[in-house]
């Protein structure tokens, strides 16, 4: 008989009854419960209702997780947490050694150790001591101090062989301020995930063993030394027991957290038992040794590892004839033969492959070998060199009857070039290429190619990843992407590079723990090992209802966009918690309505509220600022207590929709002038279009008033509002359909946006505009006269500034909106009419140094040529925080009120949001303009040139102009750049008749 449980233990985490603090002496000891993918800070307090209980909902073979929170006013020592057995009402067990708990760290203390790719990065502390947590102790007691947050992740595997039912116990946490139980209760359901070895997906993390990449290979005697990790981080000797022993650890925790292929320095191995690569180009050496080889591919076999990659192959063939290397005659015709190129691929593929069949380790056996070629080919001389390689590749296994698989991390997808895809085996490509050119990688995995992805330090926050600088659930929405779209693979370099230090958690997802020759695990580990098993019930899900397993993964991620997705930890563990009793039969109902939707999620009997709209009334100094991922590309930033703003509806609902980051703090919400309540928008790590307040079940046919209110002077980066209609609610929308405007360059008019600047061209007397409306019975106002509905107008459009404004109603005048049109006219970057070519100096204080300015500097923002830029420094921005300058003099006072920026993919790299000060007298300044938005729209640097206007005062007989850089874009390649810089003196018009 199937089981029904409650909705309300379906969410995972429930609040319960609040127990009373303990008290030890004077000092409060608070002791509560969080999601395990919820960020908990050093600075967090108790909530107003805190959980107080764990709830776990579990398939069998699943780990899942939670965090038991704890702070005093005092200072302690957590000496032990300890587990009960879990107990059902049937008396079967679930035994303790089943729980575990690890501290979790805002630090880690081992240092990058001597190594010759980045000797001036020994020293640096592998997670410097921060806001955001991530490493987790294997430590079984921590010390805490007074008034400061300590998380304990708790962990819970469920046997394979478990019965369904409710588990109940306790853990208790052992303090010198006294001891507290915490109820655990693990409800287990008729579903099970698969063993790693058996997984339907492969994950393969880029593990740093007995060599980096190329390192240490010796040809015909000569080589580097190899960086090996025992050694350098544990004190072990390679190749000794104790380092086979800790690649028997490595091995054991990469099969539990769900990796089960590795590669192999199959060079190194050769090498250490005499033998070079280099005697290969020379036939097979009759005397092979391949003991340590196979020690290590048994360690790692023997733990479940399915899948095996062997080195670069690039790395022996730089070291052929010149002659045999690609040049220019390869792009039209790939040779034929390469002596000793081919006679170093037969002879080494040939020995391997016999040894692999030898020991019994081929596909029959359920292994699988592949072969590395060249990593990440970008050019055509690699694409070539990929795609001779790899073609005799096949005419080798061919011969041989080798089953080994060919495939590289491809970054752009050049190997989908018709010269390349039929001598590759698995593509791998970057998410981002993978979902630009997605019908062609699908029609490749319909033709029965393999299809992975992978992830590094390119794909940069809102793209799903791990890093340390985006929420932690983004590790697990990885793979439930993943498995919408069909791909059956990931890489990820690295798994422990730790000699490469800190990079955002690029370089590693685990810390070494050299006192018990084993490894840490991270936040960031525990969320992908939760997605890889989401993954695999997804799967099961998707055979028996694939229509219920698509609704279930567009809840949490954009089908459209994998950039957008849930940020709510407490709806992804409801939607886990609804997948396994979905995967096990359970009458589930509906899939869960989401808590905090992602942008352009469908959320039935709601509409939008942009931060830029006329209704809302904003109070104190608020200033846009564009921000990509908000919605509809900006925010209104409010940075002084007090500030506040104000909306009325009709609706039955209202939500708040922010930016969360790390200069935000708390505000007041209330609705209908009741209760306040204080919301804390903190995050250290950024968090775009996040529903941070609801307020729901409010009076139908009624007027309510929402007051936002800044409570302490941080910033608050205000996105909107989701109204939610109550029964019966008519809509009524003003929103214009189209805007249609000839005469100027592309208008990409968005009816949620109202406000455009736009540039027409000189050359042009008039415009016409064509605006249509989505209520066809509302009415429409152009600069005060009426328009009907899908009529052309025109206007003459004098040189200078003018505007159009354009007034919606809706048809039955409860909603209105009102669109601004502001048209510059005359911006033409010549010496004599663009201001900021006359000028007799330029400087910036976040410059580009060592080439004295002749490539990147200030001066190639005024050159008047679109083809050179400015740039700032790469990575400058992590210790070089906003504001910047820019600072432009003149010998002669100059009059101006215009600025326009013009930059290539505005998007990545655009100036955002500038303060100017004006001085004239060249050395006392003034603020004129604050808080200037600059607004862009495209998303690469594909040689398109954008132009973003920025209005100022009337100036006049102005010596230097400081334009202070707030924020910009340049997150994509750690720096921002402007092509050219224009300051013009223009007319204000104001508003134009229409003709």
């Amino acid at each position: 008989m199937r089981r029904r449980v409650g909705s309300l233990l379906l969410t995972g985490l429930l609040t319960l009854a609040v127990a009373p603090a303990a008290q030890a002496g004077n000092a409060r000891l608070d002791v509560w419960v969080e999601n395990a993918l919820r960020t908990v800070y050093r600075t967090s307090t108790i909530p107003e209702s805190p959980v107080t209980a764990i709830r776990l909902t579990s398939a069998r073979n699943e780990y899942e997780s939670a965090q038991i929170v704890v702070r005093s006013q005092a200072d302690l020592t957590i000496n032990k947490v300890r587990f009960s057995d879990l107990v059902s009402r049937a008396g079967k067990v679930i035994a303790r050694k089943n729980l575990r708990s690890h501290f979790v760290a805002y630090e880690d203390t081992a240092t990058v150790q001597p190594n010759a790719f980045f000797p001036d990065r020994v020293g640096r502390q592998l997670y410097p001591r921060s806001a955001m947590p991530d490493p987790l102790s294997n430590e079984k007691s921590v010390q805490v101090d007074a008034n400061s947050t300590q998380p304990i992740f708790v962990t819970s595997h469920v046997p394979v062989g478990t019965r369904p039912g409710t588990y109940d116990g306790t853990v208790t946490v052992e303090t010198t301020r006294g001891s507290r139980r915490v109820p655990i209760q693990v409800n287990v359901f008729d579903a099970t995930i698969p063993t790693a070895a058996k997984a339907s997906f492969v994950n393969y993390h880029w593990t740093m063993t007995n060599g980096f990449t190329w390192d240490g290979m010796t040809w015909n005697g000569e080589g580097s030394q190899g960086f090996d990790v025992g050694k350098y981080y544990y004190g072990v000797e390679t190749y000794s027991d104790d380092w086979f022993k800790l690649m028997d650890e490595f091995a054991r925790t990469l099969t539990e957290y769900r990796t089960t292929m590795t590669w192999v320095r199959t060079d190194l191995f050769l090498q250490e038992t005499g033998t070079d690569l280099s005697e290969f180009t020379r036939g097979i050496p009759d005397d092979l040794d391949w003991s340590l080889f196979d020690r290590y591919v048994e360690t790692f076999r023997r733990r479940g590892f399915t899948g095996f990659a062997n080195q670069h192959l690039i790395h022996a063939l730089n070291k052929m004839p010149e002659n045999e290397k690609p040049d220019d005659s390869w792009n039209t015709k790939l040779p034929d033969r390469l002596p000793v190129t081919d006679a170093f691929l037969e002879n080494y593929l040939t020995a391997l492959h016999r040894h692999l069949v030898e020991k019994g380790w081929t596909q029959e056996a359920g292994l699988t070998w592949y072969q590395h070629i060249l990593d990440e080919p970008i050019t055509d001389r690699q694409r070539n060199w990929w795609t001779y390689v790899a073609r005799k590749i096949k005419e080798i296994n061919a011969r041989i009857g080798s089953d080994s698989q060919t495939m590289d991390a491809d970054p752009n997808g050049i190997l989908l070039d018709s010269r390349s895809r039929e001598y590759v085996d698995t593509y791998v490509p970057l998410t981002p290429a993978f979902e630009a050119k997605k019908p062609e990688y699908k029609a490749e995995q319909a033709a029965g190619k393999d299809l992975w992805v992978y992830t590094c330090e390119v794909n940069t926050p809102p793209w799903l990843n791990r890093f340390w600088t985006q929420p932690t659930l983004t590790g697990r929405l990885l793979f439930w992407n993943l498995q919408r779209q069909g791909v059956r693979g990931h890489l990820h370099w690295a798994w422990n590079a730790w000699y490469v230090g800190p990079w955002n958690g690029d370089s590693y997802i685990v810390y070494p723990d050299r006192k018990n020759l084993s490894v840490k695990s991270s936040l960031r580990y525990e969320a992908q090992r939760d997605g890889l098993e989401d993954y695999e019930l997804m799967h099961q899900l998707e055979k028996s209802n694939p229509e219920l397993a698509r609704r279930l993964v567009d809840s949490a991620v954009s089908a459209q966009d994998p950039r957008k997705y849930t940020l709510d930890p407490a709806y992804l563990t409801t939607i886990h918690d609804y997948l396994v009793r979905a995967v096990a039969g359970e009458d589930v109902g509906e899939v869960p309505a989401p808590t905090s939707p992602y942008a352009d999620q469908d959320v039935p009997r709601t509409f939008l509220v942009d931060d830029a709209e006329g209704a809302i009334t904003y109070t104190g100094e608020w200033s846009p600022r564009q921000r990509q991922y908000a919605y509809l590309g900006a925010v209104q930033s409010s940075t002084r207590a007090d500030d506040r703003l104000s909306y009325e509806f009709y609706g039955s609902g209202i939500d708040v929709i922010v930016e969360k980051n790390n200069a935000a703090g708390k505000v007041a919400i209330s609705v209908d002038n009741g209760p306040r309540r204080v919301v804390d928008l903190y995050e250290a790590v950024r968090y775009d279009y996040f529903t941070a307040y609801r307020a729901r079940d409010l009076a139908p046919n009624q007027r309510h008033t929402i007051e936002i209110v800044n409570l302490d002077g941080k910033e608050l980066r205000f996105d909107g509002l989701r109204v939610h209609r109550y029964d019966g609610q008519e809509a009524y929308d003003a929103t214009l359909k189209s805007l249609d405007v000839t005469g100027v360059p592309s208008l990409d008019f968005d009816g949620r946006i109202t406000t455009y600047r736009v540039i027409v061209p000189t050359e042009r007397d008039a415009i016409s505009v064509t605006p249509t409306l989505t209520d066809e019975g509302g009415s429409i106002e152009i600069n005060g006269s009426k328009v009907e509905s899908g009529t052309t107008v025109t206007a003459k459009v004098p040189t200078g500034k003018s505007q159009l404004n354009i007034r919606t109603t809706a048809r039955v005048g409860r909603t209105t909106k009102a669109y601004h049109l502001n048209l510059v006219k005359g911006a033409v970057n010549a010496p004599d009419l663009n201001v900021a070519r006359r000028s007799s100096g330029i400087t910036a204080s976040a410059t580009r140094t060592g080439d004295g300015g002749i490539t990147y500097g200030p001066l190639k923002m005024v050159d008047g040529d679109y083809g050179t830029m400015f740039a700032s420094p790469q990575g400058y921005n992590d210790t070089h925080p906003f504001p910047h300058e820019i600072v432009v003099s003149w010998d002669q006072p100059q009059n101006l009120n215009t600025i326009v920026l013009a930059t290539r993919g505005g998007l990545a790299q655009g100036l955002t949001d500038v303060d100017v000060q004006a001085s004239v007298d060249g050395s006392t300044w003034e603020t004129v303009a604050r808080r200037i938005p600059f607004r862009w729209k495209r998303d690469d640097d594909d040689g398109v040139m954008e132009y973003s206007v920025g209005d100022l005062p009337e100036l006049a007989n102005v010596r230097k102009l400081r334009i202070q850089i707030n924020d910009a874009n340049y997150e994509r390649w750690n720096m921002y750049a402007v092509y050219e810089l224009e300051m013009y003196n223009l007319t204000d018009h104001g508003e134009i008749k229409l003709s």
